[in-house]
């Protein structure tokens, strides 16, 4: 299958962020850390929104409105910091767990031809050129990289290190 690896590791990283999350306040879900940084709210609804776009891109049925959700957690998109402007904290954290279920079970379908396609992202498209280049980078490397954000905002609130 392709993506098999990839597909273990974008698991690996739902246990970790579980572990990230583990004793997390939804009251504390919103703050923010630093000026220009994100919070645990917003790499929740970014990657819950990753998720679903990418199992739509390998044929898999969407759970949640992309024109809803696209303009809070979108890439580019600024934290809000009031509760207010989100979903609820369970709900983001719900989309995000269920995402990766839908990832890995639409991703043994999606057919070469796709795979060989131009990359959907254009912005990305000049070094992953390919949708497998990008699904590759987005099931490893971008996830990784929001969880390394939930463990520093962590860190930043007080919490010790899980490792």
């Amino acid at each position: 299958m392709a993506l098999e690896q990839e597909v273990k590791v974008y698991q690996s990283q739902l246990a970790y962020g579980e572990m990230l999350l583990e004793g997390l306040a939804a009251d504390k879900a919103f703050e923010l850390i630093c000026d220009g940084g994100v919070n645990p709210a917003w790499i929740m609804g970014h990657l819950g929104l990753v998720a679903n776009n990418i199992t739509a891109m390998a044929g898999g049925q969407p759970k949640i409105d992309v024109e809803q959700w696209k303009p809070l957690f979108g890439g580019g998109t600024t934290p809000a910091t009031d509760a207010s402007a989100y979903p609820a904290w369970d709900e983001l954290v719900s989309v995000w767990k269920q995402g990766h279920a839908d990832v890995a079970d639409a991703i043994p379908s999606i057919s070469e031809e796709v795979l060989s396609g131009e990359n959907p992202i254009e912005l990305l498209r000049p070094i992953l050129m390919t949708t497998h280049d990008f699904l590759s980078f987005a099931l490893t490397a971008h996830e990784s990289m929001h969880m390394g954000q939930l463990s520093t905002w962590r860190r930043v609130q007080g919490q010790p290190p899980l490792f």
